[in-house]
């Protein structure tokens, strides 16, 4: 696979973490909601599980936005881009591009992990008063 294409593959793929945070911070406001309204204190434990996951996911939304841009610039050059990189973050080996666009990912699937953890819990929460229970 060429460096280019494998940088430019990855940003892209990156850059579906906007969509991701905006699916969280809905999912926040909607366990605040939740939290404020409930009557249950099993519900508002519930939405404050899912509230705190919006935290991490937060966390890991700005890290991916971060690597998308970069993944964005190495696309130009790969091989000296890589290096420059390492450099500017201070690293004492060099990471292959293989290495960078393994750990990208990493943190994009964390990202991706703590949105459905929270959407499990708010659907905890929620489902239960939709189905009247």
């Amino acid at each position: 696979m060429k460096p280019e294409f494998e940088c430019g593959a990855t940003a892209s793929l990156l850059d579906s973490g906007r969509t991701l945070a905006g699916a969280s911070h809905a999912a926040a406001v909607i366990a605040e909601v939740g939290v404020i309204l409930a009557h249950s204190t099993v519900v508002q434990v519930v939405c404050a599980v899912s509230i705190t996951c919006w935290l991490a996911g937060c966390y890991f939304a700005v890290r991916v936005a971060i690597d998308a841009s970069l993944f964005r610039q190495l696309a130009a050059d790969p091989s000296e881009r890589c290096r420059d990189l390492d450099e500017w973050l201070h690293r004492d080996t060099e990471r292959g591009l293989t290495d960078q666009t393994r750990g990208a990912l990493a943190l994009w699937r964390w990202q991706v992990a703590f949105l459905v953890v929270q959407l499990i819990a708010l659907a905890g929460a929620i489902l239960p008063r939709i189905a009247g229970v």
